[in-house]
């Protein structure tokens, strides 16, 4: 199992101390309910990752509630932003500053970006393999993945799926509306392409072309994960958290929200 590739330009010492600076911030977010978006866990992530960066040009691709944008404002104050999503209906925090565009990725034209400035940021739940091979025709080399489900969690095939060689099938709900739309599913749409069969190519390629695969470590690691299983290391490789059990934090009841969140460089 792949936690890492490559090192990053940052050590766990100034992810700890960058802790407290994000929690003030934090704070005073616009969104108080951002269920479905980024919880605490991603949301440091995301902060210290790109303020530790600072990208001239951000690219976000999937949106929801805006919350994220307001983040990364805080983190690069300087960055020009560029907010994608093909639903705009459920923004809640709008920035002047910002460049929005109801179209998906793939339509972006990013002639004119100073690309080696450039970090896009996907949490659209779309397969991450195609949108690293977007990215390389774009001539786009770095980004986070909100999205990074282990097997078998998740809805969308994930750069961590992939190095466990695992293939991907839409993960099962078992409530009345999921059982519907798994019917539906498998009658109505045999032929979506959201089956993908187990395999090894995808792996070797995909670490043939990146130069560094960063899985950013939890805040907290409780005993359980967010779908109530344990949270055991051969079912889930996780590294270890930045805080152990004994610090106490009102961030900690939003650490089950954590999502193996990566960062990527890609080879030239």
């Amino acid at each position: 199992m792949i936690t890492e590739i490559g090192k990053p330009s940052w050590s766990t010492s100034e992810i700890k101390n960058s802790f407290d600076e994000f929690a003030e911030i934090y704070a005073n977010k616009p969104v108080n309910d951002n269920q479905g978006g980024m919880k605490a866990p991603h949301a440091f992530a995301s902060y210290f990752m790109l303020k530790t960066m600072q990208p001239k040009v951000i690219i976000e691709s999937g949106v929801w509630k805006g919350q994220g944008t307001w983040l990364f404002e805080q983190a690069c104050p300087q960055a020009r932003i560029i907010s994608l999503d093909i639903d705009f209906s459920n923004l809640i925090y709008k920035s002047p500053n910002v460049e929005y565009i109801e179209k998906d990725f793939s339509y972006l034209d990013v002639t004119t970006l100073e690309k080696e400035q450039t970090v896009c940021f996907f949490d659209d739940h779309q397969n991450a393999l195609t949108r690293l091979q977007q990215m390389k025709w774009k001539g786009l080399k770095r980004a986070i993945f909100e999205d990074n489900y282990p097997v078998p969690r998740g809805d969308c095939y994930s750069l961590k799926k992939i190095f466990s060689n695992a293939g991907f099938s839409p993960e099962r709900r078992k409530d009345f509306k999921g059982k519907v739309k798994n019917i539906l599913a498998k009658y109505l749409v045999p032929s979506t392409d959201k089956h993908i069969l187990k395999n090894s190519t995808h792996k070797e390629e995909l670490k043939n072309s990146l130069a560094l695969y960063y899985e950013f470590p939890p805040l907290f690691k409780e005993k359980f994960t967010r779908w109530g299983d344990k949270w055991s290391e051969p079912n889930y490789p996780t590294k270890s958290a930045i805080f152990d059990n004994s610090v106490n934090h009102n961030l900690r009841e939003e650490a089950l929200h954590y999502n193996w969140m990566c960062y990527v460089e890609m080879n030239d």
